[in-house]
């Protein structure tokens, strides 16, 4: 997709990712999109421009677990020109000790795989859904790190204790 039509897709999911700030299930806050807060529809493209090869979009995430409801997380979509019909690359800017999640931020799961469970019916709000969903109760399967996912199995008593000294040491307030 490109021209008008991709920076209305995009301005209307960040749009939807802005109503997550509200009393909604999960909580996003917006930090840094493509459009000022006062662009309208038609000043939109001014802002994201259809030439550009990608955009970012970055958040917070207000995970529900045991675990990592002590803190949130700043996660980035780093969105390319073909969205929706290739879906965003997730990243934690914030470190987290999670099974999903790469050393270098990337955040892993099959609904974000294009050969796997993406379309282009999938909003950047269901995204943040997913994410959300996977960090409270990660599908192994999907283990960036063997050594986590497998600690995440056979001794989550350790994990659990590993995972929140992390969420202590990194995690941003919930506020």
């Amino acid at each position: 997709m490109s021209g008008p039509k991709l920076n209305k897709e995009l301005y209307n999911n960040i749009v939807l990712l802005k109503l997550l700030n509200t009393n909604s299930v999960p909580k996003f806050q917006l930090e840094q999109s493509p459009f000022k807060d006062d662009d309208d529809d038609d000043e939109s493209e001014s802002s994201a421009s259809a030439n550009q090869r990608e955009v970012l979009v970055t958040g917070r995430i207000f995970p529900d677990s045991d675990i990592y409801n002590q803190g949130s997380f700043m996660i980035e979509m780093k969105i390319l020109n073909s969205f929706p019909f290739d879906p965003p690359e997730v990243r934690f800017l914030t470190p987290i000790y999670h099974p999903l999640v790469g050393q270098d931020g990337k955040f892993c799961n099959e609904l974000l795989q294009k050969h796997a469970k993406w379309n282009n019916k999938i909003s950047l709000p269901d995204v943040v859904k997913a994410v959300v969903k996977h960090i409270d109760d990660p599908n192994i399967d999907y283990a960036l790190s063997v050594e986590l996912g497998r600690e995440y199995k056979e001794n989550r008593p350790e994990f659990n204790r590993k995972a929140l000294e992390y969420v202590k040491k990194h995690a941003l307030p919930r506020k």
